[in-house]
């Protein structure tokens, strides 16, 4: 990233984090994670217990991050391949 503005992000697909750290190292924020599997989410939370985690990619929309308290724009959505 060019050293401006932070880059929100919104990971989808997270697996155990491995594309949020390379975010992150870019210099990125990462706002939320969607990931279904409870031991990927396991590992995300005691990495990033302050990131919320989505369970349903299919009922994730703006109104559901507003409504979890994620107010602010998604710059970047990025994401691992679906198992």
């Amino acid at each position: 990233m060019d050293g401006g503005k932070r880059m929100n992000g919104l990971s989808l697909c997270s697996g155990v984090g491995g594309l949020d750290i390379a975010f992150e190292k870019a210099g990125g924020k990462i706002l939320a994670f969607c990931e279904l599997e409870p031991f990927c989410q396991k590992v995300l939370h005691k990495h990033w217990p302050d990131v919320p985690i989505f369970s349903n990619i299919c009922q994730l929309s703006k109104e559901v991050m507003r409504n979890e308290g994620i107010l602010q724009t998604v710059d970047v959505v990025y994401g691992g391949f679906p198992c």
